[in-house]
């Protein structure tokens, strides 16, 4: 009698298959409630570390990597792998405008805005519409407010005047994009 050759597939598929469906449920899917904890109900310290560690894992680096990016290589932090996430956390930091000066130092806090209105975007796409409207900008661009305002608030007099008077500015130009 002359014995046939089994198939590993059967095989492969039964050990491959319940891999794959435990790794996917490792990847949490994004929400609209998660989204507005994350920005609204987190303070910005707690959001820093967890956004760092984001961007740590997206590009398979350290946090210390990610920590030097934010301080000199911010194109860095706008890559294609932050995208790629569950969540977008892909940042230009503030943008056209500086991110840090003698008296300030925004880089977080645009970190976090840029957060909010690139996964209000992505949520909307998911769900079709009716995710990123008006009210939900302007709520994140009062997060926003909030956020510069918390940076000055730690600073010596002189510089923390100067520092509201520019988070002012920061706050009235994303104002301008609602």
């Amino acid at each position: 009698m002359v014995r046939r050759a089994r198939s590993p597939f059967p095989l492969v598929l039964a050990l491959f298959v319940p891999l794959l469906l435990v790794l996917s449920a490792c990847t949490p899917s994004i929400t609209l409630a998660e989204l507005d904890r994350r920005v609204h109900a987190t303070a910005l310290p707690t959001f820093d570390r967890w956004w760092r560690g984001e961007q740590a894992a997206a590009h398979r680096v350290s946090r210390a990597t990610v920590d030097r990016w934010v301080a000199t290589s911010s194109a860095r932090l706008d890559a294609d792998a932050a995208r790629r996430r569950a969540w977008d956390v892909s940042t230009d930091l503030c943008s056209f405008a500086p991110n840090a000066g003698p008296a300030f130092d925004f880089r977080v806090p645009c970190i976090r805005h840029d957060f909010a209105w690139r996964n209000l975007r992505r949520l909307d796409r998911q769900a079709g519409g009716g995710i990123n409207t008006r009210a939900r900008r302007q709520a994140a661009n009062r997060r926003f407010l909030t956020d510069l305002e918390s940076t000055c608030a730690a600073r010596p007099f002189l510089q923390r005047t100067a520092c509201r008077g520019i988070a002012a500015a920061y706050f009235r130009a994303v104002s301008l994009l609602t």
